[in-house]
Order: structure tokens, then C-alpha cells, then sequence
């Protein structure tokens, strides 16, 4: 279980880093330009890593078991939910002082969650198949006659 653990805590670190230290140094250096368009993704990306987080680790720790897969089926799910509620239902506005901006995404909005319905349909097929293995592995060999 230790080597489950060190791992586990790797990925997390180096996850934490690409996904949380380097856009927070982008967001901050461009919102200093813009800060009405980057203010809401920078209240967004710490609930983000969060979730991929809390899913990398649990997935590393649990490990060729049933709930590994189980929880990359809940990380697909949830995604696609923060996927909505991060582009706004796919209607985006942005006032930048006397100018008002209107952004429609839903093509976009739609190419991502479609994405992720083929994310979650891959984890409930390797869900299946783990499951179809251990079974198979546990059925005693017939014996030559």
C-alpha cells in the first residue's frame, strides 16, 4: 500500500502544479489586461483542480479494483456538470466598461460534453471489462480428458 501512497501523492503534487501554479501565474499576468473577463475563471480554477485532484488521487490509490473505475465514471459525470456551469450554459456575457459582449458557445459546450460522453462511456466499458475478467479468471480450468 506504501508504494500505492507515493504515487498517489507524485501524481497529486505534479498535477497540482500544471493544472493550479502555472494558470494562476497566466491568470494573474493577463488579468492585469482584461480583469473583468479573467475574474470569474480565477474564482473557477481552484474548485477545478480540486475535483481532478481529489479523482487522481483516489483513482491512484485505488487501483486495479472496481472503484477505480467507478470513480473515473463519477470524475466523467461531474466534469461534464462543471463543464455547464463553468461556460454558463454555453452563453457567456462580459461588460468591459461601456461595452457589453454576448458569446454564444453551446456548439462548443456541446463538443465538450460529447467529449466527455465518450470519456464515460470508455470507463463503463473498462468497467465491464475488468469485472468480465475477474469472473473469467475465478471459473475453475477444464482438464483434458
Amino acid at each position: 500500500m506504501l508504494p500505492r501512497i507515493a504515487k498517489a501523492i507524485i501524481k497529486g503534487l505534479l498535477w497540482f502544479i500544471f493544472l493550479y501554479v502555472v494558470p494562476m501565474f497566466l491568470i494573474s499576468s493577463l488579468s492585469q489586461f482584461a480583469p473583468e473577463i479573467f475574474a470569474r475563471y480565477e474564482q473557477l480554477l481552484p474548485v477545478f483542480v480540486a475535483i481532478i485532484l481529489f479523482f487522481v488521487v483516489a483513482s491512484e490509490l485505488t487501483s486495479g479494483t472496481i472503484f477505480q473505475h467507478a470513480l473515473n465514471i463519477g470524475k466523467a459525470l461531474i466534469l461534464m456538470i462543471f463543464i455547464v456551469y463553468a461556460l454558463q450554459g454555453g452563453i457567456i456575457s462580459i461588460d468591459i466598461e461601456n461595452i457589453h459582449m454576448l458569446a454564444d458557445l453551446k456548439v462548443y459546450l456541446i463538443m465538450l460534453l460529447t467529449i466527455d460522453l465518450l470519456g464515460l462511456a470508455k470507463n463503463v466499458l473498462q468497467a465491464i471489462n475488468f469485472l468480465s475478467e475477474k469472473t473469467e479468471s475465478q471459473l475453475p480450468t477444464p482438464s483434458p480428458k
